[in-house]
């Protein structure tokens, strides 16, 4: 169901953690969503300007409410997707929806039967460099030539001395996090992904855990054409680093988009330059604002995002189905 451009959505937050305040600050910017109350299990008492529902089933009962922001850790989405939509409420759920493309396929019939709309909150596609680049692709083709190959680094210190720190508890292994960043992205500039391999590093407990991922890849795309790329995500580095490099082979020219300090440089026979640098001073919330005015869009025309969400879950789980996996 569709609403007006100019009427106020009402959403309620499952689970609120440290991702859930971005959510926070980046609805009260958007101006056009009401936060009409919260559950996070782990809360009892109400929090300054919010109400807090005891049970996820009162909040589930509440018919001021027609779509849920899913935000509670990366294990417990599917579960709670799943109880929501069948209630009939759209849902906004944090990246990853799934662990696997079968849990994405039940969503999707869930969906379907209840009348409810799927968004898969990709927050990376939203960040101010990668939106730079996106609207700037003609005129980088046409000054540069196509696109020939990629390589993804990312890299969080967030095992370190053998111990996986507090923040990461919740994030499982470093695909699961920054693979669907990474694939989210790529599935934004190019029309198709295939994962030619995957390698996972050590693992500190069992399946989704694992420390380090390389991965090879092909893209195609109907304005660039063929190309292929490679991915590294490396959790035991002591330092926060993340960045795409993106090469034009007819020109030897090199674009890079620095993740880390929302940036674009170009470097070519004659050196290195900024073509792009953004203003905003907090990564995470430049983010967020970005994605939550295009769920604003997206839910007003009565639209969620299932067929984005398909193509990135299909890519970033199909190698296991083929006899791969994380186990």
């Amino acid at each position: 169901m569709s609403v007006e451009m100019n009427e106020n959505i009402n959403v309620a937050i499952v689970g609120y953690g440290y991702i859930a305040k971005y959510w926070e600050k980046a609805i009260l910017m958007n101006g056009k969503m009401n936060i009409v109350g919260i559950y996070d299990k782990n809360i009892s008492t109400n929090i300054t300007g919010h109400s807090f529902y005891k049970t996820l089933s009162n909040l589930i009962d509440d018919d001021r409410i027609k779509t849920c922001i899913v935000c509670t850790p990366t294990d417990n989405h599917y579960t709670t997707s799943s109880q929501i939509l069948l209630s009939g409420k759209n849902i906004v759920v944090e990246k990853p929806s799934v662990l696997n493309i079968n849990e994405y396929n039940n969503l999707l019939k869930s969906a379907k039967v209840n009348h409810a709309l799927i968004y898969n909150a990709f927050h990376f596609v939203y960040s101010p460099e990668i939106v730079w680049f996106r609207k700037s692709l003609k005129e980088l083709y046409k000054s540069y030539g196509k696109i020939g190959s990629f390589c993804s680094y990312f890299s969080d210190p967030y095992y370190i001395r053998g111990e996986l720190q507090n923040k990461a508890l919740s994030l499982l292994g470093s695909w699961v996090d920054s693979g669907s960043n990474i694939l989210s992205m790529l599935y934004s500039i190019f029309d198709d992904i295939s994962l030619d391999s995957l390698t996972f590093g050590d693992s500190y407990s069992g399946n989704f855990s694992d420390l380090f991922s390389i991965a090879s890849m092909m893209f195609n795309d109907s304005k660039n054409g063929t190309g292929f790329g490679h991915t590294v995500t490396n959790w035991v580095s002591n330092s926060s680093l993340k960045y795409t490099d993106f090469m034009f082979p007819e020109t030897n020219v090199k674009i890079r988009l620095n993740h880390s300090e929302l940036k674009v440089t170009l470097t070519d026979d004659k050196g290195t330059k900024i073509l792009f640098s953004s203003s905003e001073t907090d990564r995470l919330l430049a983010h967020y604002t970005g994605l939550v005015d295009d769920v604003y869009k997206s839910l007003s025309a009565g639209k969620g995002n299932e067929d984005y969400g398909k193509s990135i879950y299909s890519t970033m789980y199909g190698i296991q189905d083929l006899g791969g996996g994380i186990a």
